[in-house]
């Protein structure tokens, strides 16, 4: 009777925790094991990236820029844009061809739109920028000048620019070319809206370039004038901006009305309220980009704006 007890008590135990045992492993083991089974068949089933077929030549056009080499980066670099139009390398190749683009532009040898100058007594960069139909802070940014001062016999090279911008507000982007040839490409912070339709491209040109230190302009070769904030208007009411980027660029903040008057001790004041400041209406480039483009341009250069 003992032993019969005895083998009752094993049975229900083995079937208590037999039972157990079973849904557990349903509910807890079968589970995980079936998810790590499928999250190794998704990690073989996904194709390894293929390495781009541009990337060593690209890197290698870079190497060849970084040596001095800017004719020969130039030209591989327009060779490569055109044979890998969907590369992911896209802006990084065609940041490099800028780069060496604007670099081409002042130096003489083997163009024939830089001349040499040799400056004679009494010049000035106004002076010789007004002779050879140039601007002062082109032929400064040319030959890399610290100042104004010149000296008798010094060599100068002056580039002979045909500049014209054009104004992407869908891209977001603004083209500097020369002669109609692309030199670089700068991405806009912020621009005004682009038409929801399409609509013919805009032309307009440069009315004024502007530098402001404070509320006063300043005129190149003024003390202030490395320091001033720089504006290209543009004819038909809108302008060029540079901003520091070096922050947050600031959202734009929509102008509310101000509350309505209520009555108050005469001795209370509003509680003070913080926002951030609106961009600036216009088309907004980095200062840094703004700096590099200024002297490129002039009064009547031409703009077009998609």
């Amino acid at each position: 009777m003992r032993t019969f007890k005895t083998i009752t008590l094993l049975l229900l135990g083995l079937m208590i925790f037999g039972s157990a045992g079973y849904f557990g492993y349903q509910l807890f083991i079968k589970p995980s094991r079936l998810e790590k089974k499928e999250k190794a068949a998704a990690i073989a089933a996904t194709p390894t990236p293929t390495p781009d077929p541009g990337a060593h030549e690209l890197q290698c056009l870079k190497s060849l820029r970084a040596s001095g080499d800017n004719v020969g980066a130039r030209d591989g670099l327009k060779t490569w844009i055109d044979s890998h139009p969907q590369s992911p390398l896209m802006k990084e190749a065609r940041m490099e061809l800028g780069g060496a683009n604007l670099i081409l532009l002042f130096q003489s040898s083997g163009n024939p739109e830089v001349i040499t100058y040799t400056v004679v007594k009494g010049d000035s960069l106004a002076k010789i920028a007004s002779k050879q139909k140039s601007n002062a802070e082109l032929i400064q940014k040319a030959n890399n000048l610290s100042s104004i001062n010149l000296q008798i016999g010094q060599q100068l090279v002056i580039p002979s620019l045909k500049t014209s911008l054009e104004l992407d507000r869908k891209a977001k982007s603004l083209t500097l070319l020369d002669n109609g040839i692309l030199v670089k490409e700068y991405p806009l912070l912020s621009s005004p809206s682009a038409p929801t339709k399409a609509v013919p491209a805009l032309t307009t040109k440069i009315l004024d370039k502007l530098a402001n230190a404070g509320n006063k302009r300043v005129a190149f070769g003024d003390k202030a004038y490395a320091q001033s904030e720089r504006i290209i208007l543009l004819a038909g009411n809108s302008s060029i901006v540079g901003v520091e980027i070096s922050v947050p660029v600031p959202a734009p903040t929509p102008v509310t009305p101000p509350p309505a008057q209520t009555s108050q001790s005469p001795n209370s004041s509003p509680s003070p309220t913080t926002s951030p400041l609106p961009l600036p209406p216009g088309y907004i480039l980095s200062k840094e980009d703004l700096l590099e483009i200024f002297p490129l341009v002039s009064r009547n250069t031409p703009v077009i704006i998609h």
